[in-house]
């Protein structure tokens, strides 16, 4: 999905559209920058295609001409006062979403007032508009694409424009994590719908995404309980955590096909590597609050739990020993840091079930659809551990 979507009216600013997005494609590169019938698929249907792509779109820029207002249809209706005019759907879709909208004035046009729109679209009149003029149209995109950069940390490999070519425009790995966690907790679909550029290294930047969250959740959650041999635990972690993501996707994809999806292995993949990455922090985040108030009450409470799944006993002893230690120690200002530490939990089921809808928006399909590969899913896990639990019970202790 692009990160710059460009709404205009054939009718009113086609050509002035057309000379900035090719400057925007220059600049950005091809992927980042969507233009409705250069974007769309053929055989996808339109609204749909266009609503998916606003609502994952980085920013929103309107071109806006002479006759944006006051265009009308062949029955002389103006067009914006049409619910289903595909300009207007743009516009409300961007602003329902929470996608930053800039007008762009061209050829001369000013901002049209609120009174003079409908009224989904008042909003629109009080967004803060740019103007691209004719004279000196250069300049004013120079200026523009500066602007994106800077206020929206849109990537690009060219210099930024007005820098003399000594300020790049890429950003650095880990200013690039840092955003990209943030955006992945504030709008994991948008962030989801980002990283999937078609490009052969998107796999890769997602497993580098997934390694770094990792090490990060992990290295937060055992300096959270003081375990000794860090970087050993970390490794582990890691491994097992990678391992967890294939294993899952695998399992996706089977109850995707099992649906009459079909879908490649890579591309659940890709998805489900932010959902997970995602999820991950927010449960490490819960179990540190959770860790640091066991503490407060039993300063080795971790020590002695690690000691208890070690010794030699049988399994079943060394689950109901450490079970009774946790318990013993959730009380007081540890049952204070449980209650944060759920709350955490909570909001993070939320957060992924949200995240969820990737899929739906990805695959270009209905919520059905994404119910009934969830549900296979999830019944494929229950049995796998209903399995597991069999075959632990049968092993000798």
């Amino acid at each position: 999905m692009a990160d710059i979507f460009l709404s205009y009216r054939r009718q009113d600013s086609q050509s002035a559209t057309g000379r900035l997005a090719d400057r925007l494609t220059a600049h950005f590169g091809a992927t980042r920058v969507f233009l409705d019938h250069e974007s769309i698929v053929a055989g996808d249907d339109f609204a749909d295609a266009i609503r998916r792509s606003v609502g994952t779109a980085v920013v929103m820029l309107v071109m806006v001409g002479p006759d944006w207002r006051g265009t009308c249809d062949a029955n002389g209706k103006r067009r914006l006062d049409d619910e289903k005019d595909f300009v207007r759907l743009e516009i409300e879709s961007a602003l329902l979403a929470g996608v930053p909208v800039i007008p762009v004035l061209v050829e001369g046009a000013v901002m049209p007032e609120a009174q003079t729109l409908p009224p989904s679209l008042a909003r629109f009149a009080h967004c803060q508009a740019t103007e691209l003029s004719q004279t000196r149209w250069n300049d004013d995109v120079d200026r523009l694409i500066a602007m994106l950069q800077a206020r929206f940390a849109i990537e690009s490999e060219q210099p930024v424009p007005g820098t003399g070519g000594t300020e790049s425009g890429r950003i650095n790995v880990f200013a690039r994590l840092a955003l990209d966690l943030l955006e992945l907790v504030a709008h994991p679909t948008r962030l989801i719908a980002r990283q999937q550029t078609g490009h052969v290294l998107d796999h890769v930047r997602a497993f580098m995404f997934l390694f770094a969250v990792l090490v990060l959740s992990n290295l937060a959650f055992l300096l959270g309980i003081g375990i000794p041999s860090i970087a050993e635990w970390i490794a582990l972690g890691v491994i097992l955590g990678i391992l967890t993501v294939t294993l899952l996707a695998a399992l996706l994809t089977l109850a995707w096909w099992l649906v009459g999806t079909r879908i490649e292995f890579r591309q659940v993949t890709l998805i489900f590597v932010y959902i997970y990455s995602g999820s991950w922090i927010g449960f490490c985040a819960g179990a540190v609050l959770m860790a640091m108030g066991v503490q407060l009450v039993t300063p080795d409470v971790f020590t002695d739990y690690l000691a208890i799944v070690r010794s030699g006993a049988p399994l079943a002893q060394r689950m109901d020993e450490a079970r009774a230690l946790l318990e013993n120690a959730l009380h007081g200002p540890a049952s204070v840091l449980l209650v944060l530490a759920c709350l955490v939990w909570g909001l993070t089921v939320g957060w992924t079930i949200v995240a969820w809808g990737a899929f739906r928006n990805s695959l270009a399909t209905s919520r059905i659809k994404v119910v009934m590969a969830t549900a296979v899913w999830v019944a494929m896990l229950l049995m796998l551990m209903q399995i597991a639990t069999w075959v632990g019970r049968s092993l000798p202790s």
